[in-house]
């Protein structure tokens, strides 16, 4: 019998701008499903350290993510969201 692992709480509140929203409603629902999983990973996990403020870049999953991040109030706030160009070839 075989038992899956225990979900994780999330330690970050993924929040996304008005601008990261319009891109994100432009994705097909199968990207999207994918977002959702990439933004589940950063609500559980955070970022990589990147020293000083300001936005920061994120590809993930063939996302590129713009975000800041608030560790005090443990936010991430996306302020773009785009999916990275496919190689030739590669199925849509």
């Amino acid at each position: 019998m075989s038992t899956s692992p225990p979900v994780l709480p999330p330690y970050y509140r993924v929040d996304l701008m008005p601008e990261a929203w319009r891109e994100v409603g432009c994705v097909t629902s199968e990207d999207f499903q994918v977002l959702q999983d990439v933004m589940q990973l950063l609500a559980v996990e955070g970022t990589p350290y990147e020293p000083g403020e300001g936005r920061h870049t994120l590809t993930l999953a063939g996302f590129e993510v713009e975000y800041t991040r608030d560790d005090v109030a443990r936010v991430l706030t996306l302020h773009r969201v785009t999916r990275m160009l496919r190689r030739p070839g590669e199925a849509a």
